[in-house]
């Protein structure tokens, strides 16, 4: 097993409420010469949500599609929709059910988005624990490095934009008709 002391040195730490240092693409041109070929793969894969045989990565990836399911069964059951397609039959956590519980209830979107970014944030820092400076130390990093991107996309400018389009588009199909 490799360790990566000075890579994981040099690393920004990642704060939740703090904003991505850089771009998942700049972290893998950071890690590429400096992990072996295999993990930087296994990174790679991280980051663009392949399937993978690492079992830090199968955890997360498990964990990941819970939340999917657990969203799509109370969203359906919220809306009222009662095809067997949207009932989640897998596994369950209360943890998730229970996030994504408050979730759906949520009259704000973004909050409720931010509770679930917050929910895999938590189960990556348990799914990292003691492992700092070694892959699953990095895999943990990558991931959370591209949930901060993510949240970072959420401003109030590209928000107000975005519902200012959407508002004009219902407007003019409201005026076809």
């Amino acid at each position: 097993m490799a360790s990566y002391y000075y890579l994981v040195a040099t690393l920004p730490m990642l704060r939740y409420d703090g904003s991505a240092p850089f771009g998942c693409d700049a972290f893998l041109e950071l890690c590429k010469g400096k992990v072996s070929d295999s993990d930087y793969d296994t990174l790679f894969q991280a980051l663009h949500n392949q399937v993978s045989n690492h079992p830090f990565l199968k955890k997360w990836q498990v964990f990941d599609k819970m939340v999917k399911q657990e969203m799509n069964d109370q969203r359906s059951r919220k809306l009222s929709l009662s095809s067997p397609k949207y009932r989640n039959d897998g596994p369950k956590e209360y943890r998730i059910t229970e996030a994504v519980r408050l979730a759906v209830g949520n009259d704000n979107p973004l909050e409720a988005e931010m509770e679930l970014m917050l929910l895999s944030w938590k189960f990556l820092d348990e799914l990292a624990a003691l492992h700092t400076f070694d892959i699953e130390g990095l895999l943990s990093y990558a991931i959370k490095l591209q949930l901060l991107e993510r949240k970072g996309l959420f401003t109030r400018e590209d928000g107000n934009a975005e519902f200012k389009r959407l508002f004009s588009n219902l407007q003019s199909e409201i005026e076809k008709n």
